[in-house]
């Protein structure tokens, strides 16, 4: 019994820090979500996370890219950790320092899954994120590929 419990934490010691890198793909609880005429269908997870970062700021088109975050705790939590992979309070000061140095504005707050999909309803080039739940006809998903 004793090497049996001996040999399950030197598996769950190896094995939990490799669990807790590895990015949890879009689906698994929320959804990366654009404006509905948005020709964007698909991006990698690099993509989103350079787009959430704010190091990519165009769409192919040239168009400026808007970003969005949900400020839903649960939402915002599980797409900062497993897409950016990040706490919510580390992407908050990556922000401030983008700000406080002048390269960037602080990205747009939404307060939920329904004011996010209102403001990507007339905004063409925002993205955002929401509960894979909540999707409906305002907007339209954006499939998320390795």
């Amino acid at each position: 019994m004793t090497r049996y419990i001996l040999s399950f934490l030197i598996t769950a010691a190896f094995f939990l820090p490799i669990s807790l890198s590895l990015p949890v793909q879009a689906g698994k609880g929320f959804i990366i979500v654009v404006h509905k005429e948005n020709s964007c269908k698909a991006l990698s997870t690099i993509e989103v996370q350079h787009i959430f970062l704010g190091k990519q700021r165009t769409w192919p088109n040239g168009a400026s890219i808007t970003l969005v975050m949900n400020k839903n705790d649960d939402i915002h939590e599980l797409f900062t950790r497993s897409m950016l992979q990040k706490s919510p309070t580390q992407l908050s000061v990556y922000w401030r320092k983008i700000l406080y140095s002048g390269a960037s504005m602080l990205p747009l707050a939404m307060k939920d899954d329904e004011a996010v999909k209102s403001y990507l309803n007339v905004h063409q080039n925002a993205i955002s994120y929401i509960a894979a739940g909540s999707l409906d006809k305002q907007v339209h998903q954006v499939t998320v590929n390795k």
